[in-house]
């Protein structure tokens, strides 16, 4: 199967000396939710801000869909069909959740904006990929799980089928992560593509096709993620074998403790 995405050899020193991305490599297959894994400073985020034109890379090239591209600006990156929901949303709580979908690129009557075309166009999302959320509610008004679906909503109003999704599960209840994953798996059932940073790996386990695991600014491995498991998985991303389970001697009880008058 032809790459959908393919980041070569980047590289990202910033002007202190940091070196946050040294020669990584990494590619998405359409229609796949690949996993990008890594502990705290890996450069997870600095190699998904250049994806989505938030950051230059020092060297390196991107190809999409075969042709090499140069995303300067998030404007850059909607323009070849890539989104990205980031950890900390991006709304306006005073706005409603149509408005807040539609910002930037409001259909319009005449030279005003047409808000009943824009609830008209939420809806006809809502539907269409199953995040339920009221268009006429304040976003300031709606919970954690409701404002990331706002925000997917948004970037798939901009026309986005490569969906960057940050951390996505750091702030969601498990019913939320449960909801957020069955949405996650009807998109790529309908030929989108998601790239899923994340550190938790049973999420990484039932979600992912695939699992890219970075270290210190470096590209580790590629895997299969049918194939792998999680003890293989974190010797990837710390080098060295991690006892997943906590080994505990049974406590034995020590007695009546209670307190005599």
């Amino acid at each position: 199967m032809a790459d959908l995405l393919e980041m070569r050899n980047i590289h990202k020193v910033y002007p202190n000396g940091t070196k946050a991305n040294q020669g990584v490599s990494f590619s998405v297959r359409q229609g796949e939710i690949h996993a990008l894994v890594g502990e705290n400073g890996a450069g997870k985020s600095t190699l998904m801000k250049i994806l989505f034109g938030l950051e230059s890379p020092t060297e390196g090239d991107i190809f999409y869909r075969g042709d090499k591209v140069v995303l300067k600006s998030p404007k850059d990156a909607i323009k070849y069909e890539i989104g990205m929901v980031h950890q900390h949303f991006m709304l306006v709580p005073s706005f409603t959740v149509a408005q807040n979908i539609v910002l930037g690129s409001e259909p319009t009557k005449g030279v005003l904006s047409d808000h009943q075309k824009a609830i008209a166009e939420t809806q006809r999302l809502i539907q269409e990929f199953g995040l339920k959320v009221d268009p006429n509610a304040k976003v300031e008004n709606i919970s954690v799980g409701l404002k990331q679906r706002v925000e997917i909503l948004k970037v798939l109003y901009r026309g986005a089928r490569l969906i960057i999704l940050d951390e996505p599960t750091a702030v969601l209840t498990p019913q939320e992560t449960d909801e957020l994953f069955q949405s996650l798996k009807k998109l790529v059932s309908q030929g989108y593509t998601i790239i899923f940073i994340t550190h938790k790996l049973n999420e990484v386990m039932e979600i992912s096709d695939r699992i890219t695991v970075l270290r210190a600014g470096k590209t580790i491995s590629t895997l299969i993620t049918s194939e792998t498991s999680k003890e293989e998985i974190s010797r990837l991303m710390v080098g060295r074998d991690v006892l997943l389970r906590v080994e505990k001697q049974p406590t034995k009880p020590k007695g009546d403790r209670s307190l005599t008058r």
